[in-house]
């Protein structure tokens, strides 16, 4: 029997391991999209649309025509967020892929989907347009409640939710709601397809950040649970110099830093700012320095 090279001995050893990881992907995804239509019957969509992509089954209750400009645009989101979020070659992203399910009927869809699938009680938050799962793993999106549904809408919020999925995967699913949201926009604004979100927050942002007003507010209020109407918009703010104005990282150190360990069974803020090595006093003269240079 004839010997093989040993670079072609050593792929034909691993061709089996790659052939057994692909077969398990393809299972996990199959048991999604299983999952996906029994959670769909449940909100009785019996014949929902799916939408696959590279890394997405996004699903809903709406033409196909209707739904693919959705999961496109979060599909190309997702892989500014990998990127942006700086996941490596080795990092798994999903067991299978992402489940988007888009339910623009709030009270008949959304509503039904927190209460039945996410089995949560108590009176649905009314600004809470999107929900998500990194074990599912899943995301759920909707429109803000009274208002008509606009396809632009959708696919914001949709784009905004998978990247809020990545960020609390990339620190191991315990990043706090306003960092995972705020990360969402950062990168979804700045995607090609949503010129439109990122134009007027810059411009927000610019007259928030005014010399008059910047002293008003610090960093420490964002995860302090300030409730004031530009609270999201700092936020977003605060998450985009994260990502964009800080050392890479640093930080990947402050995102690390809210993974759970033995030591650290209940991560917080400060414990992830301790990780990075910032103070909250030098973060926010850092985040304000870097806004008020943007063009």
């Amino acid at each position: 029997m004839p010997r093989l090279p040993l670079t072609a001995a050593l792929l034909a050893l691993a061709l089996p391991a790659f052939a057994q990881e692909a077969k398990k992907d393809e299972e996990a995804i199959k048991k999604l999209k299983a999952a996906a239509v029994e959670n769909l019957k449940t909100l009785k969509i019996t014949k929902p649309t799916l939408v696959e992509t590279d890394w997405l089954l996004v699903y809903a209750d709406m033409p196909e025509d209707k739904l693919k400009p959705i999961a496109d645009l979060a599909q190309k989101v997702h892989d500014r967020g990998v990127k942006d979020l700086k996941f490596g070659e080795k990092d798994r992203l999903w067991n299978g892929k992402l489940v988007v399910y888009v339910l623009p009927d709030r009270p008949t869809e959304y509503t039904r989907f927190v209460k039945l699938v996410e089995q949560r009680s108590g009176k649905l938050d009314a600004d809470e347009m999107q929900s998500h799962s990194v074990k599912g793993p899943y995301v759920a999106v909707t429109t803000a409640p009274g208002t008509k549904t606009l396809d632009a809408d959708l696919r914001a919020e949709a784009s905004t939710a998978v990247v809020a999925a990545l960020a609390d995967q990339k620190a191991g699913g315990s990043l706090p709601t306003w960092l995972q949201t705020g990360m969402g926009r950062a990168i979804s604004h700045r995607t090609e397809g949503n010129t439109r979100l990122w134009d007027a927050h810059k411009t927000k942002v610019k007259g928030l950040f005014t010399k008059a007003k910047v002293g008003t507010f610090k960093a420490a209020d964002v995860w302090g649970g300030d409730k004031s109407k530009d609270a999201d918009t700092l936020a977003t703010s605060l998450a985009e110099y994260l990502l964009y104005g800080a050392d890479a990282a640093t930080t990947g150190k402050f995102l690390g830093g809210f993974r759970a360990t033995d030591e650290r069974r209940e991560p917080t803020v400060m414990t992830a700012l301790e990780a990075a090595g910032w103070k909250a006093d030098d973060l926010d003269v850092a985040w304000k320095k870097w806004v008020m240079g943007i063009k």
